[in-house]
């Protein structure tokens, strides 16, 4: 028989450091394809058109869809998906922040911060509650696992609502200006 693994600090430090390398790799490969990113903005482009509300529209729906399905699956690790890849997406649009200031463009670097942290809390209060919803699934008595699901989502909204609807319509407004 094999003998159960003790996790002390190498093991939780070279597993960090192989999914720090992981998520490089992913974000090295990520980057090229947002090659609009240096492209000088417009200040022209603030303001709400069409494409704005089309594309907030659509990632509106989209952003929490994400968290509710992976919620579904019974264990926590499938929480690691689409915050690795919501977070990816936060460090870019960071980048850009960065590279607007070096070029001289704070407003422009202002606005693109002010959406980038609300977008980073909104991952985070997602996150949260749907780590919450598979956890208060275990408490839930019912042998259908789709009523279990559904009162530990209405146990885990219950938590973080106020928080959870803030920062997820402070990033849409923004969001709308933004894009």
């Amino acid at each position: 028989m094999r003998e159960k693994v003790k996790i002390n600090k190498s093991i939780v430090k070279g597993l960090l450091l192989y999914g720090g390398l992981i998520w490089f790799v992913l974000i090295i490969a990520i980057i090229p394809h947002f090659g609009g990113m240096m492209a000088l903005h417009d200040p022209g482009d603030f303001g709400i058109s069409k494409y704005t509300i089309a594309d907030t529209l659509y990632f509106a729906w989209r952003f929490p869809l994400t968290y509710l399905v992976v919620s579904l699956i019974h264990t926590k690790w499938s929480v690691a998906f689409p915050v690795g890849w919501y977070y990816s997406m936060f460090a870019i649009s960071m980048l850009q922040v960065v590279v607007d200031l070096m070029r001289g463009d704070f407003f422009v670097a202002w606005v693109i911060l002010i959406d980038s942290l609300a977008f980073g809390a909104a991952i985070y209060f997602f996150s949260l509650v749907t780590l919450r919803i598979i956890h208060n699934n275990m408490f839930i008595k019912s042998d259908n696992y789709f009523v279990r699901w559904f009162g530990a989502l209405k146990m885990s909204l219950g938590e973080y609502l106020q928080w959870l609807l803030g920062t997820y319509v402070l990033y849409l407004v923004v969001n709308l200006f933004v894009d």
